[in-house]
């Protein structure tokens, strides 16, 4: 902690005992000494910026670059990260495996891409986090480049921890591990995950270009008590180390259920839901139930993820949430993928050789794959696939989510 923090926790720490006044628990120091927050931050239902004026939140997901669904590269909707990496390595080994992984990074998401989205008009990245990545040195440096990127073509970034240690739910989504060690059941995990989040807010807490920590991605908890009580384990870690950044709440069933949130968790926060309208178009009806939440609650609503659909709903999706004052943005799901049912921005074509190496990765028990010089090949066509230069991009999604005419 730098000695201009420790001056300034010490003013208000004083000025609180003078007073008479109550503890500061999760309240913001900025705020609690009427200093202006320099970052995005929470203002009643609105999220402002860090000279008070208002800001949209309006951008992409990053999926498959640092967090894998099997279905982003081509195949395997319930096919996980770890499954991923487990049967290309059972295929060519550990190295070549580990040698694809780097380069995924290295392709994936490089500067092109940042400065191709906030050409297009938006202006916020949220990216998906795996665990893994905080094992090594590797991980802050993709992140410290990524920061680097978006401060200067001025893309806002929320760092979305989209599978902490041992999963917060069964789903691949998660990436989760064994059941008996899901975060909810594991101290070790629960330790774990509350530890990256010091180190996160330890490490980025004066960098103005994050918009927010989006704490945990759709939890499965076992009780809406256990959700609540591992937030404010992080919290308590998050505010010691950075008083100002906004920090997310996601409720259960997958983003939808915040009935676990009888008051708010802290100073400068905002509640996070996700939409998707397969099995039914309930959308007025969750969003009045959200905006009646942010409405009790004075807190700001963001949609961390929804899409996957088609341009009429994206299109009509973005209307209703440009109707509602609460909705402070959103991030659509998500910026680079293969072709699926629904079209997307950037579609990866998805070579011929790596397409047996996929569906084999994808399938029960990972049978018929390749030999490992054909699996070699479909590996290295693939990482050249998903460079944007080498993509489709659609102008017809981009006008949806952005409304042009």
């Amino acid at each position: 902690m730098t000695i201009m923090r420790q001056n300034r926790i010490t003013v208000v720490v004083v000025l609180s005992l003078l007073a008479g006044a109550p503890r500061l628990d999760g309240l913001s120091l900025a705020q609690a000494s009427h200093q202006p927050n320099p970052m995005v931050h929470q203002d009643g239902t609105r999220i402002v910026d860090g000279q008070g004026k208002e800001v949209k939140l309006r951008g992409v997901n990053l999926g498959g670059w640092l967090f894998w669904e099997g279905w982003i590269f081509g195949k395997g909707i319930l096919t996980p990260q770890t499954t991923i990496l487990t049967r290309l390595e059972k295929a060519v080994g550990v190295p070549q495996t580990e040698e694809f992984r780097t380069a995924i990074y290295e392709n994936f998401i490089t500067e092109a891409d940042i400065q191709k989205i906030a050409g297009a008009g938006f202006n916020c990245v949220r990216v998906p986090l795996h665990r893994d990545l905080f094992n090594e040195d590797r991980g802050w440096k993709l992140l410290d480049r990524l920061l680097g990127w978006c401060e200067k073509h001025q893309v806002y970034v929320v760092l979305d921890f989209h599978g902490v240690p041992g999963g917060q739910a069964k789903m691949a989504t998660a990436d989760p591990g064994d059941a008996r060690h899901l975060v909810w059941v594991s101290e070790e995990n629960q330790k774990k995950t509350v530890a990256i989040w010091k180190s996160i807010a330890a490490r980025y807490h004066k960098r103005k270009i994050i918009a927010g920590y989006d704490l945990i991605n759709e939890p499965a908890p076992p009780s809406g008590e256990a959700l609540v009580n591992l937030y404010q384990r992080i919290i308590r870690v998050v505010r010691a180390e950075d008083p100002d950044h906004l920090i997310i709440f996601e409720g259960s069933k997958f983003s939808s259920d915040f009935s676990m949130f009888e008051k708010p968790l802290c100073e400068n926060q905002a509640f996070s839901f996700h939409m998707y309208t397969w099995f039914g178009d309930d959308r007025k009806k969750h969003l009045a139930a959200y905006q009646a939440l942010a409405q009790r609650h004075n807190t700001p609503l963001w949609v961390g993820e929804f899409g996957e659909n088609t341009y009429d709903m994206i299109r009509t999706t973005v209307e209703m949430y440009d109707r509602c004052p609460e909705i402070n943005g959103w991030a659509f799901w998500t910026w680079k993928k293969a072709p699926s049912k629904f079209p997307g921005l950037v579609t990866i074509k998805v070579p011929g050789s790596w397409e047996p190496v996929m569906a084999s990765v994808a399938s029960l028990f990972g049978g018929n794959m390749p030999d490992k010089a054909k699996v070699g090949v479909g590996m290295r066509d693939f990482l050249d696939a998903v460079k944007l230069q080498n993509c489709n991009y659609d102008e017809r999604m981009e006008q949806a989510l952005l409304l042009k005419r």
